[in-house]
């Protein structure tokens, strides 16, 4: 059997393991934001889109307008000019 590194080399791999889960994580979140705001394009195609885009996604229309909402574009800049 190996001898147990030695603490800095572990220290080392738990910083390494810990950037490498920051880039999943942040990968992951950017694949969300892009994913919600096509659909939250889609769903503006015609009347009635939002209901075909949740029975194709299998989930209710409500979670639709839910997760689009949360992940629309800032729009601070649109409601200050009104």
């Amino acid at each position: 059997m190996s001898p147990r590194p030695d603490d800095d080399a572990r220290s080392e791999l738990r910083d390494l393991v810990a950037k490498a889960s920051k880039r999943r994580d942040d990968a992951h979140q950017r694949a969300e934001t892009e994913f919600w705001q096509e659909i939250d394009r889609l769903q503006r195609r015609y009347h009635g889109a939002q209901q075909d885009v949740a029975d194709t996604l299998a989930i209710q229309r409500n979670q639709v307008r839910r997760q689009t909402q949360r992940y629309r574009p800032d729009q601070t800049a649109d409601t200050a000019d009104s």
